[in-house]
């Protein structure tokens, strides 16, 4: 019996010891570089498994379709650093996103630059309150949830909002973009994961985000007097052209977290009923790297120009005969265009942009199979 109670509690105290704590040691600092590999069509692998402990997560055959860095500097060298006053980081990519750091939050507090919602102005956005990216200490079977606003607010009266608003009996002086983000952190399971590189003890989070977004015009009924009004009740269920900026949208992300590095070993974008990765992030280690698209012999694409102002031709190179699929993002990841071709070889195709805003948008050919050929940046300028 005593042999009995004493392997029991070996064992719980074996099991409680594998459960890794994740610290504040790993929120980022600045000078940091993390360095990410996107596989943008994972096969194979199951990030969602039931909750629960010791677990391996292989996820080894992980392809590195795109690599990335994400760079922390001090706020104070951000061009917006007055607008988010406390903040002591700043992140540079598309625009520049200030964040919080305290014993037990790495938070962000907004972001400035060009707007998210793709009509091509600029914005500076706060988080109200400063969203949470990060908690420590994180523990197996942590449960946090949080709800923060972001308000967006655009002049109407230059293009494309000018033409939107052109015909109505009212004066619109101003669109406002809210979002509602609510967002819900549960530390779900612990193991092992494994990524291309390397394999890690880890805790993982599910977290669950319901980003509600609507819209709100400014109506001047007098001079130096107004209210605002919800959109689709002045232009109708529609939205005018602005539909696409209202409804509500959830996305479901596997984090892989380790106590010791400061990326995500693995972070897992997942269709809504958990059935589908649509997308994986890990953390980019030392081994062979990405093949360089359009090298000689290999296949490829490329866009030319880039920067683009009315036209970009596609470059196709060394393709095996299939059936090939052109698909354009935008910033927040929304397709805006898609193109399906028969193709062979060496091809070009030129796409004109007269309906694409000012920005930065995504690039991606894959095959019939949905093997993606490659994914890159296209930067396209307005006069």
């Amino acid at each position: 019996m005593k042999r009995m109670l004493l392997a029991a509690l070996s064992a719980l105290c074996l099991s409680a010891s594998a459960q890794i704590t994740i610290t504040n040691a790993v929120f980022p600092v600045a000078g940091d570089t993390l360095r990410y590999a996107d596989d943008v069509n994972p096969i194979g692998v199951n990030p969602a498994t039931p909750p629960g402990g010791n677990q391996t997560w292989i996820f080894t055959g992980l392809a590195k379709d795109t690599t990335s860095e994400v760079i922390f500097n001090a706020a104070s060298t951000g061009m917006n650093f007055s607008s988010f006053p406390g903040a002591e980081l700043v992140q540079v990519g598309f625009g520049e996103i200030f964040f919080n750091v305290t014993t037990s939050k790495f938070e962000a507090m907004g972001y400035a630059g060009a707007d998210p919602t793709g009509l091509g102005l600029n914005v500076t956005a706060p988080f109200q309150p400063a969203l949470i990216e990060r908690r420590a200490p994180a523990n197996f079977f942590d449960i946090n949830s949080q709800s923060s606003n972001l308000r967006l607010t655009f002049p109407t009266d230059q293009p494309p909002l000018s033409t939107i608003f052109a015909n109505l009996p009212v004066n619109v002086d101003s669109l406002r973009i809210v979002r509602i983000t609510n967002r819900q952190d549960i530390v779900d399971g612990w193991g092992t994961c494994q990524i291309p590189g390397g394999q890690y003890p880890v805790l993982r989070q599910k977290r669950t985000d319901y980003v509600t977004s609507g819209a709100e015009v400014y109506v001047a009924l007098l001079p130096g007097f107004g209210t605002w009004v919800d959109l689709t009740t002045l232009i109708g269920g529609g939205g005018g052209g602005l539909g696409g900026l209202i409804g509500t949208d959830t996305t479901v992300t596997y984090l892989f977290l380790n106590g010791a590095e400061k990326e995500e070993i693995a972070a897992a974008t997942m269709s809504n009923d958990l059935s589908t990765v649509t997308n994986m992030r890990f953390k980019n280690n030392a081994t062979v790297d990405a093949p360089v698209l359009n090298a000689p012999g290999t296949t490829g694409i490329s866009a030319f120009p880039n920067p683009a102002i009315d036209w970009v031709r596609f470059d196709y190179t060394n393709l095996p005969q299939d059936q090939y699929t052109l698909k354009i993002f935008n910033i927040i990841g929304r397709e805006v265009w898609k193109e399906t071709y028969q193709l062979v070889g060496t091809h070009h195709f030129r796409v004109e942009l007269e309906n694409f805003k000012k920005g930065t948008y995504l690039y991606s050919l894959s095959n019939k199979k949905g093997n993606v050929i490659g994914t890159k940046r296209l930067v396209v300028l307005k006069p």
